[in-house]
């Protein structure tokens, strides 16, 4: 059995899974190009999302006649269901791996924003203390309500983290039900029946086609007025144009944005100029324990496809295979 795997970790972090399968000839692909040469008689593909797309996508559509599994370190499948898998390969993700890390960086973010960080850096490089500069528009959470969007492993570990900080925290997820660290849930559907409640809203939300621009104009405009607006979940679950909007006319207080429709952002992107906006280059994922909990995860699977068991994180991809 031959595996490769195209990762954005420097070391090779499977390493301990050379040792517990010998049978398996691991490859390690620094390029698209290279994973593409080694795709021609591999059995098994490791790969992040940014990476599948484009001629990685179709080799291993098209001239990966052996591949039977497609194992991806992301948890969103978005690009892998732009690319195509192909209908004998099964397709997995890295669902709960990463919502304690993801779950931090968007309270960083959120925190940062609301204790005026990024002025104080401003401050600190003009050697100015600035103290009234800040100290009347520096807020906090304790008593104030936080809107979590998606409540699943992320969602839950936001809610987590923001009633450690004393907020109420309302849940949003599909089905209304109960969820844990949430105060309160509701159905996606109530969505903007609930948005003005919140001084912060977090968007943990994975793309979809029902969730694709789910926050649109109107549901920016039903915020309450000075709310912070958070995403950690994917760029094109929002209308980045109904969001600047929001944001120039000032009815929002300010934007805290981990991911983009459009990677990387664009230098003439206007979200660059201006200063209520946060960017961070999509590393919410980043820092946490991922390389040995996803290490571990493709080791139980690996397993799992020798045994002849079904796999864990099981993902239905609906488009058809690349052309």
């Amino acid at each position: 059995m031959k595996l490769v795997y195209l990762l954005q970790w420097k070391e090779d972090a499977f390493g301990v899974l050379r040792e517990q399968h010998p049978d398996v000839e691991f490859v390690r692909a620094t390029t698209q190009d290279e994973a593409i040469r080694e795709l021609v008689d591999a059995d098994v593909l490791v790969v992040g999302g940014p990476f599948y797309k484009g001629k990685l996508a179709v080799a291993a559509n098209n001239a990966a006649p052996r591949l039977r599994w497609i194992q991806s370190i992301s948890i969103g499948i978005d690009e892998f269901e732009k690319g195509g898998v192909p209908a004998g390969a099964v397709f997995t993700n890295a669902a709960g791996l990463k919502g304690g890390t993801v779950g931090e960086h968007a309270m960083t973010l959120l925190l940062a924003y609301m204790h005026m960080v990024p002025q104080m850096a401003k401050l600190k490089a003009e050697r100015r203390w600035g103290r009234e500069d800040l100290r009347h528009d520096t807020a906090t959470l304790e008593g104030k309500t936080v809107l979590v969007l998606g409540h699943g492993s992320i969602g839950q570990e936001v809610g987590r983290k923001a009633q450690a900080f004393d907020a109420r925290v309302i849940g949003i997820n599909r089905s209304g039900n109960p969820s844990p660290h949430a105060d309160e849930i509701h159905p996606i559907a109530k969505l903007t029946d609930v948005l003005g409640e919140a001084d912060a809203v977090i968007s943990t939300l994975p793309l979809s086609a029902d969730t694709r621009h789910l926050m649109g104009e109107k549901q920016f405009r039903a915020m309450k007025p000075g709310a912070i607006f958070v995403n950690v979940g994917r760029g094109g679950t929002v209308d980045h144009d109904a969001l600047k909007n929001a944001l120039l006319s000032d009815h929002l207080g300010g934007a805290c944005l981990d991911v983009f429709e459009d990677e990387p952002l664009a230098p003439e992107d206007t979200f660059w100029d201006m200063p209520n906006v946060l960017i961070s280059p999509h590393i919410g994922g980043n820092g946490g324990p991922i390389q040995t909990t996803f290490t571990r995860l493709v080791g139980e699977n690996l397993q799992r496809l020798k045994d002849g068991q079904e796999l864990l994180n099981v993902q239905t991809v609906s488009a058809q295979a690349a052309e």
